[in-house]
């Protein structure tokens, strides 16, 4: 058996490891124009371009306490649907809309945007979860943003992958969404 002295003198020795660590070079691969290229192998111009680029996330602003909490929400829409632009729905008044998003997808907030102006609840699924990505499995999602709209039972009634389909749910006569599924 260790003793608790050397437990300590081990675990001092491997943090003194772990500070003279020293990996690889890593080989970077990014597109320009219109490929993709090692960064090493650019001419000065192209890896001053590089050096200035900046990464940024598109989140939308009501999505940022879903995400920080990790838990799903449920919007329904407030508007008065006479004030909607979408002013008849053809599906039913008990329709439900399920939409998968993820924080790092740059079509996630139309959609988001698109599926509130539908008038229906929404329930937003944060596919970055645990809990969002067994319901992404559960429902065969395999991209972000997809959109399942529900019948009143739960029965699938149609699905789309952009908010311009989104959209189109509003457009389309009930028969010709039990047809599409």
């Amino acid at each position: 058996m260790r003793t608790l002295e050397q437990i300590e003198k081990e675990l001092a020795e491997a943090r003194e490891a772990l500070n003279q660590v020293q990996g690889t070079t890593t080989e970077v691969y990014t597109r320009i124009v219109g490929y993709y290229r090692s960064v090493r192998n650019w001419n000065k111009g192209k890896r001053q371009e590089y050096a200035e680029r900046k990464m940024f996330r598109i989140v939308a602003e009501d999505l940022d306490n879903q995400y920080a909490h990790g838990t799903s929400k449920i919007y329904t829409s407030e508007t008065n649907i006479s004030q909607n632009p979408l002013q008849t729905l053809p599906f039913h008044d008990q329709s439900k809309l399920l939409l998968f998003v993820r924080s790092a997808c740059p079509a996630c907030p139309p959609a988001k945007d698109a599926a509130q102006k539908l008038g229906i609840p929404v329930d937003f699924v944060d596919a970055d979860t645990a809990e969002g990505l067994s319901a992404a499995a559960r429902h065969n999602v395999l991209s972000t943003p997809t959109a399942i709209l529900l019948d009143p039972s739960g029965k699938e009634l149609a699905r789309a992958r952009d908010a311009k389909s989104i959209l189109a749910f509003a457009k389309q006569g009930s028969s010709q969404l039990d047809k599409a599924v």
